[in-house]
């Protein structure tokens, strides 16, 4: 029985009575106030007498009136109240309880409370507390589903891999492995684990940790392009395991550093008995989960972890969605008082930031896997014609940086995508065999990516295609069965700390919206493309072979690039450690409270 909920209700009529005057009521025109029963409301005069809320006097007798003094300021118990929510999490149930019982004026009171809250916070206990609010929940951790960059850089915080790849150096550089060889055919990898790794519930990492690991992935339909060169994993010895392949691979050591190829336990069985393992992983990094729910997620820092205890002692995600519409991100850059990941809503920035400009791209696919209008490359080229990436960015603005011509932002080809051709679009389209035909626009739920579709949308109206637009969440979005029936889909692929091994991740991936939308002859010879890639020791060399790829695909219009985004972060000055990652997130375990 939420008692300030029916106090603020008994304020609001008697809105009209002046403060602390004596109101004349029945015990029957409160169950019509409150629409309860009469024991409900009897409980609710008493307890809110003994909290102090009210002045009662009662009536004698069935049906008498009785004397009530309204005494606390309804404002001021809403107010407390949604604190109180906040500070437990529920930050949304918060606003809509304000929003629900008082005037705007107390939403902007509570936001500037909530803005507060954010930041290096010192709790009660003495320790160290880094919280962010973020605009959803991310209850999918599973590194063998990983598919958004939020839940793969939260992964890194919770799980390990066997390799780790060096942005700085582009070397490969120890992880849960601190040696490794192969053979001089790179058909035979064999790596030495670090002794005395644990995993969060205690278990000590051994080479049957690592097999189990790879043996998941046999669990996949359709099964994983990677392990389908794994003939098997051989373990050695507690702290020895060899891969075995079926073809060379070179690339292999970059492969095995990317975050689905966390190592998790070989009891994950019989965890999962207990708890929600995609919510709440297992591993062995520097953050142990220990609560993931639609209301946020709290990390706290693993005392033992091998590569040294984080500074921070617990990381705080509170779930907010449209938190920057209530924070006001601007008026906080200048107080410096939060981390704060948001979309810019201009590029004239104060405060404490740190940019990055994502390497990736958001693209359109158009799909070529079954027959249809789209395999008319007139069509396809005035589709491309009639889409202004320029305009598109500016109009749009937030996170939209610049327009793209590939997935590489310092590799641009400014004449791409410039648009603006209008009648040349037409003239294009007026050579095609299309013929007012509805197409089909599919994206993942986020804001931008409606707002893209329907910009897109309004472009190809332009030039006189039809196009419908459907909005589902992303992992409905990876259903081959979805894939195939639309015709186009928006979407997009940041590149990780190793670009190439992205890349060919994107193009191999059995849940790929580029792969699954070619055509037979043009998978095909992306495969044989990606084959010369993967026995390419040299990283220069592997980036024009995959470019080559990009080109042949732009060229056919297999798919359409549309703009780079760019990651801006507010934190606060007393933080050392901050520095962006590839998704454009903090690595918490370098985050430390200067004091």
């Amino acid at each position: 029985m939420d008692v300030v909920h029916y106090y603020n209700k008994l304020n609001q009529h008697f809105d009209s009575e002046p403060r602390g005057s004596s109101i004349q009521v029945t015990m029957q025109e409160l169950e019509d106030i409150w629409e309860c029963t009469r024991r409900n409301a009897q409980l609710l005069v008493q307890k809110m007498k003994e909290l102090g809320l009210i002045d009662w006097q009662s009536g004698l007798g069935r049906g008498n009136t009785s004397r009530l003094v309204l005494v606390a300021d309804a404002q001021e118990l809403l107010l407390d109240k949604a604190k109180e929510l906040a500070l437990k999490g529920h930050v949304g149930e918060a606003f809509g309880l304000l929003h629900a019982h008082t005037d705007p004026l107390a939403e902007s009171q509570f936001s500037d409370w909530l803005a507060g809250q954010f930041g290096a916070q010192k709790a009660s206990d003495h320790k160290d507390i880094l919280r962010f609010p973020f605009y959803r929940p991310v209850p999918d951790l599973e590194p063998l589903f990983v598919i958004r960059r939020t839940e793969t850089h939260l992964i890194r915080q919770i799980l390990n891999t066997l390799v780790e790849f060096d942005t700085a150096g582009h070397v490969i550089k120890p992880g849960l492995a601190h040696y490794w060889e192969s053979d001089r055919e790179y058909t035979e990898w064999t790596f030495y684990l670090r002794k005395g790794v644990l995993f969060h519930h205690g278990k000590v990492m051994t080479a049957e940790d690592v097999q189990f690991t790879f043996q998941r992935f046999g669990q996949l339909n359709p099964p994983d392009w990677f392990m389908a060169n794994v003939a098997r994993v051989e373990v050695l010895s507690d702290i020895s395991v060899r891969f075995h392949l079926s073809e060379p691979n070179a690339l292999f050591l970059h492969l095995l550093a990317s975050e689905r190829f966390s190592i998790v336990p070989k009891d994950l069985d019989r965890i999962a008995a207990t708890r929600d393992i995609r919510r709440m992983p297992v591993g062995t990094g520097p953050f142990v989960i220990k609560e993931n729910s639609d209301n946020g997620m709290i990390l706290e820092a693993n005392e033992r972890y091998f590569q040294g205890r984080p500074m921070m002692d617990r990381i705080e995600i509170w779930v907010w969605p449209n938190y920057l519409e209530h924070l006001k991100p601007d008026r906080l850059q200048e107080r410096d008082t939060q981390v704060l990941y948001f979309e810019p809503t201009g590029k004239k920035k104060k405060g404490t930031l740190l940019t990055r400009l994502e390497e990736g791209s958001t693209y359109l696919t158009f799909n070529l896997s079954r027959d249809g209008i789209l395999h008319d490359v007139k069509l396809r080229e005035a589709i491309h014609l009639a889409i202004n990436r320029e305009q598109m960015v500016k109009e749009l603005g937030g996170k939209r940086e610049q327009p793209s011509s590939g997935f590489n932002p310092y590799d641009h080809d400014e004449a791409y995508g410039r648009g603006g051709e209008l009648m040349l679009a037409r003239a294009c389209l007026a050579e095609s065999a299309y013929r007012g035909e509805m197409l089909t626009l599919y994206t993942y739920e986020m804001t931008s990516n409606e707002l893209d579709t329907e910009w897109i949308r309004r472009a190809c109206e332009d030039i006189g295609v039809k196009v419908e637009v459907h909005v589902m969440p992303i992992r409905e979005l990876t259903n081959p069965s979805v894939l195939k029936q639309a015709d186009m889909i928006y979407a997009g692929e940041v590149l990780g700390n190793e670009p190439s091994v992205s890349l060919i991740e994107m193009y191999r991936s059995h849940y790929g919206y580029i792969r699954n939308h070619l055509d037979e002859a043009a998978r095909d010879g992306v495969d044989r493309a990606l084959s010369e890639v993967l026995a390419e020791p040299d990283y220069t060399v592997r980036r024009i072979l995959l470019r080559r790829i990009e080109d042949q695909l732009k060229r056919d219009h297999h798919l359409l690039f549309m703009y780079h985004s760019i990651h801006i972060i507010g934190h606060d000055q007393s933080l050392g450690g901050i520095t962006l990652d590839t998704w454009g997130k903090i690595n918490y375990k370098d985050v430390w409270v200067k004091r």
